[in-house]
């Protein structure tokens, strides 16, 4: 307790001989925290506190540990109170925006930060770039491997299509351009083009090699299902399965820039039974490698489920997007990126007429034909949530269509707690896709969308 009371004290008198200075130089800041106090009312209290909270909640100990770093670097230049106001003068510029782990860097505060009392890798990079995009989660899994190093090792992005006046002096003329900053070094004097691969492994090592900095690389947790000769045959040429299969090899740098994307695509194909993603090392499994005449890598085939198993070679953009797109179209599913549904999944075309034909209507002996067609509708329907129309079309007839917004408030109350399931995350999700269809200005989704 003695070194925080010794530091509020600190602080304290800071604040004095701050408030005591700028009276003494004209200016009016004692003046001007009194009149804002005055103005203070119980709801603009609540207000600060809670956004202060909310902010609070989002930072993480790595961020937190690196603006106090910034700080103190600027402290070490306070010789008088004048330079106090240096200090205040300079404004946000001297404190970094942190994406994840990642110093993200602009024209202002460059120069700040990569001042060249700690080495730093910096990616030079457009936000309309391809290769980017892909690079950005490998990127970001790197600050993340060194969050524990910040003090001594900077990761950094700099986005130079909006910041011209620093690309232009570090000579960016492609995207992404990563470029190493030796300790010592803040000029384009002494900076060294970053040229090996652009997987962590490689970025990882690179850092280490040069600073002796071990990296802290977490386990991803993965949805990929692993292959090999022995269970090859038996998980892609089940009859009821739709396999993706990505032939890859171990030391293909192109195949572990699409590690991180491909893992993102199993995850969010993780609750999809007649969907799986897959992949083999077809440079180890050399048999099933040659069996599918496998010459590059990464090759990606998609093996359709039923008895035809003849593969379809994967053409498409080697994006998250660009997989779930694909997959969506050929396993008939409805995933967006990020793993989540999307609003036409578990909708049937003709159940939606009848929800809508339900709604519209106060006759209940109407509203009960309709039940009745749509209880049929849903027993020939393979949507498992089918039944879910009817039940909502019984409770509606039991409650009034007061029944409706009750069971919407319901179900978002539950998904709202945040803890749960990815299967019970899809089941609300569903069963608020279907809920929608209950309003007669509602379009029934059409046998495309699906």
């Amino acid at each position: 307790m003695g070194v925080f009371r010794s530091l509020f004290l600190f602080l304290t008198l800071l604040n004095v001989a701050f408030l005591g200075y700028d009276f003494y130089q004209g200016g009016h800041l004692a003046n001007d925290l009194v009149t804002n106090v005055q103005t203070l009312t119980p709801e603009k209290i609540q207000g600060h506190v809670l956004t202060a909270v909310d902010n609070i909640k989002t930072l993480t100990p790595q961020q937190v540990a690196s603006q106090v770093n910034v700080l103190f670097d600027h402290l070490k230049n306070v010789n008088s109170p004048a330079d106090l106001f240096k200090f205040k003068s300079g404004g946000a510029a001297g404190l970094v925006e942190m994406e994840g782990n990642v110093f993200v860097l602009t024209d202002d505060n460059f120069k700040s930060v990569i001042d060249g009392s700690k080495p730093a890798l910096v990616e030079f990079y457009a936000p309309w770039c391809g290769h980017c995009k892909t690079l950005a989660p490998i990127y970001a899994q790197l600050g993340d491997a060194f969050a524990h190093a910040q003090d001594q090792v900077i990761v950094a992005k700099f986005d130079a299509d909006s910041n011209r006046n620093t690309g232009s002096e570090y000579g960016i003329q492609g995207f992404p351009t990563l470029k190493w900053f030796p300790k010592g070094v803040s000029s384009p004097e002494g900076v060294e083009d970053y040229k090996s691969g652009r997987d962590l492994e490689s970025l990882s090592k690179f850092i280490k090699e040069k600073t002796g900095i071990r990296p802290r690389v977490k386990a991803v947790k993965s949805d990929v299902v692993v292959l090999d000769t022995k269970n090859f045959h038996e998980i892609v040429d089940h009859s009821d399965k739709n396999v993706l299969v990505e032939f890859y090899a171990q030391w293909c740098g192109h195949c572990k820039n699409l590690a991180p994307i491909y893992d993102k695509v199993g995850n969010a194909f993780a609750n999809e039974n007649n969907c799986v993603v897959a992949k083999i090392d077809a440079d180890t499994e050399r048999d099933i490698g040659t069996e599918y005449d496998i010459s590059g890598f990464p090759t990606i085939k998609f093996f359709p489920k039923g008895s035809n198993k003849e593969p379809i070679a994967y053409e498409g953009a080697r994006t998250e997007a660009g997989f779930i797109e694909f997959l969506n179209k050929h396993c008939g599913t409805h995933r967006v990126v990020g793993g989540g549904l999307d609003d036409s999944a578990a909708r049937v075309p003709e159940l939606d007429e009848l929800a809508i034909k339900f709604v519209s209507t106060s006759d209940k002996i109407a509203q009960e034909g309709i039940l009745k067609k749509a209880e049929v509708e849903a027993k020939k329907s393979e949507e498992k949530l089918a039944s879910y129309y009817t039940k909502i079309m019984e409770k509606v007839l039991e409650k009034g269509h007061a029944f409706l917004n009750t069971e919407k408030q319901r179900i978002e109350k539950i998904a709202s707690k945040g803890s749960m399931t990815e299967s019970k995350a899809d089941n609300f999700k569903s069963r608020m896709n279907i809920l929608a269809a209950f309003d007669k200005n509602a379009k029934p989704v059409s046998k495309e969308e699906l």
